[in-house]
């Protein structure tokens, strides 16, 4: 499989009124195009900030960030932002739905912001909702979902670009069970369909969905192992 995402010796620290904190040492990893992987770890053991590096949310203070071939950490701040928005797909705990858009409205509004015209991004908005089993749901407010339906709405959103990464975070945290199995099952249905899945959740039976896990410990990888499928 092709390399996709390549981290090599990660350092990222915060500042405090104390001083300097490290949240991550020494991250090397490498995700395949294709590959599932979920990366794991307690409340501050550095699994957010790792996120946010992979997601072009943030830089690292040293180290090389490589994406598809490029160094991201050599790019001006635009090229970076370009790369987020057209090669990312983001889905948060909190859905991040606009309440008074339907929900083709709320898929769709990346891709204006991307140039594109009405009639496609609203076609590629119905096609990415139906993939998630919402095609009767489109034209819906999310006051008018339940939650996993307003996931899957963000799900949809995430995909309906053609991104090469799809990066979760914690998508079931503020979902019943039941719901979050439905959505668990929607995003392994992306990743059998080729799109690459780095999750990041506390919950070790939520990972069990991946096919590699990673567990992050104290701002280093404390732990690597492929679940068998």
């Amino acid at each position: 499989m092709r390399e996709l995402i390549r981290l090599e010796n990660i350092y990222k620290s915060y500042r405090t009124k104390n001083g300097s904190v490290p949240v991550l040492e020494n991250i090397s990893l490498t995700i395949n195009e294709g590959e599932f992987v979920a990366i794991t770890g307690k409340s501050g053991s550095g699994k957010s900030s790792l996120m946010n590096i992979i997601g072009c949310l943030d830089k690292a203070d040293s180290g090389n960030y490589i994406f598809d071939g490029v160094l991201i950490n050599s790019l001006p701040e635009k090229e970076i932002t370009k790369i987020r928005s057209r090669r990312i797909g983001f889905v948060f705990q909190n859905f991040n739905l606009i309440p008074s858009m339907n929900a083709v409205e709320n898929v769709s509004l990346p891709l204006m912001y991307r140039g594109i015209k009405r009639k496609e991004r609203e076609s590629a908005a119905a096609e990415a909702l139906d993939m998630v089993g919402l095609t009767h749901r489109m034209y819906h407010r999310p006051g008018e979902m339940s939650g996993g339906q307003q996931q899957r709405t963000a799900i949809a959103r995430a995909v309906a670009a053609s991104p090469s990464l799809l990066l979760c975070d914690e998508p079931t945290g503020s979902l019943d069970q039941a719901s979050g199995e439905d959505v668990l099952s929607v995003i392994r249905k992306m990743n059998d369909n080729g799109v690459t899945v780095v999750m990041i959740t506390h919950d070790r039976e939520i990972a069990s969905n991946a096919k590699r896990c990673i567990s992050v410990a104290d701002g280093r990888i404390a732990r690597q192992e492929y679940l068998i499928k």
